[in-house]
């Protein structure tokens, strides 16, 4: 299982541990990979619930010179490996590329043309994510006949529409999309049953750390109070063999990464 450490270069994220002015972004960064991140998810522009978007030219300024400096810190080899931004705009996806990017996580699903073609350009890992509406609707009021086969099909349309561009299935990998227009019943329905998900063998991710669904369960009203459950839930997707967990706390999901391995290894 790979962890993915969350960094926003934004002033307007959920989570407000996760926003770093671009002054602190590479320090926050290289703590995190030397935390146990195998690779750090760079957004800058807020995909929250009700977010204000933001201009091509702003989410750049944002980006830039921190994944430049991140880049002659840890070297091209590291950068590619281990650097994946978070953006659904296909001008973004080339310039990061063109950087050095190895990995574009796109929460618009890879329903834009133009995306698929800046992707299929370069040889990076992509993140196709579900959503239903976006940031400025999708959780007014998320309806779904089933959830999981709804997601599913989604997820395989796009699948088959990214291998038509020419984008090798190794490169893909999958995100349900928690809390992108879904009710707390999608959400636990998508979490209980990863196995329904799985396309092709192709990599699978989660990012449920310290969402709203969270609140709805267990009462716990502002994220900096959700880290604990979050971990439970970590657990539980990485027993349920989810490829990678998205997460705020990379120490001690790292942590519980070492002791289910360990486990693993004395299973009789």
């Amino acid at each position: 299982m790979q962890i993915w450490g969350v960094l926003n270069l934004t002033r307007d994220s959920f989570y407000s541990k996760s926003r770093v002015t671009q002054s602190e972004f590479v320090e926050k960064a290289i703590k995190f990979l030397e935390q146990g991140a195998d690779r750090l998810d760079i957004g800058a522009e807020s995909t929250r619930p009700f977010a204000e978007p933001v201009s091509t030219e702003e989410e750049w300024q944002r980006l830039y010179h921190p994944l430049l400096s991140l880049k002659s810190q840890i070297g091209p080899n590291e950068f590619y490996r281990r650097v994946s931004v978070d953006t659904y705009k296909p001008e973004i996806a080339r310039r990061v590329l063109e950087l050095g990017v190895g990995t574009i996580n796109d929460v618009s699903g890879g329903t834009q043309v133009e995306m698929l073609q800046r992707v299929a350009e370069s040889d990076c890992d992509y993140v196709i994510m579900h959503a239903q509406g976006n940031p400025s609707n999708m959780q007014l009021s998320p309806e779904y006949a089933d959830v999981l086969s709804e997601v599913s099909a989604f997820l395989q349309k796009r699948v088959q529409e990214a291998k038509a561009y020419g984008i090798a299935a190794e490169r893909l990998i999958l995100d349900p999309g928690i809390g992108f227009g879904k009710n707390l019943e999608h959400n636990m329905a998508l979490i209980a049953n990863p196995g329904h998900l799985r396309i092709e063998h192709l990599r699978l991710l989660y990012g449920i750390s310290r969402k709203s669904f969270l609140e709805k369960l267990l009462g716990l009203a502002a994220p900096e109070d959700r880290g604990e459950a979050g971990i439970s839930v970590h657990t539980w997707l990485y027993l349920q063999g989810v490829d990678i967990l998205r997460v705020h706390d990379i120490k001690t999901t790292a942590a519980v990464r070492v002791f289910l391995q360990s486990v693993d290894r004395f299973k009789r």
